[in-house]
């Protein structure tokens, strides 16, 4: 029988070939690996600075959300002190209608009144009056 030859010269070829392959992937990996850093840095800034753009927003709202509340609060405390100035409004008006009354009464009364005169009279006694009293508790 004869012996039949393998194709080694096959398999070398079909390795070669695999590892050629491998090696370009492997330089491709690399390149696009440092074409990543690349870009990562350059974006690092500006990733930066969209946080602290973000943290400034969120500070910003805050800053809204409590003038928002305190703006409430002050509107409340207009609307009760509208209240009271109205009430406060309507009580001047009936104090001013009395005010005009007492003024209307005052100029009808005359410029100058008389009073009669009054005199006096001390009446003086020099002797005591006399008293007759008796407790009737000791028979007498």
């Amino acid at each position: 029988m004869t012996e039949r030859s393998r194709p080694f010269h096959l398999a070398v070829m079909i390795g070669a070939a695999t590892t050629a392959y491998a090696v370009s992937l492997a330089g491709v990996t690399a390149l696009q690996s440092e074409a990543d850093q690349a870009l990562i840095a350059r974006r690092s800034p500006s990733e930066e600075a969209a946080a602290r753009l973000g943290d400034g927003h969120d500070r910003l709202e805050t800053d809204v959300e409590r003038a928002s509340r305190a703006y409430a609060a002050s509107a409340v405390r207009y609307d009760e002190l509208t209240a009271t100035l109205e009430s406060l409004e309507a009580t001047l008006e009936r104090y001013a209608g009395r005010v005009e009354a007492v003024t209307g009464a005052a100029r009808a009364l005359p410029e100058r009144v008389s009073l009669p005169t009054v005199t006096r009279t001390i009446t003086r006694t020099t002797s005591k009056p006399r008293v007759t009293a008796s407790t009737g508790a000791s028979g007498g």
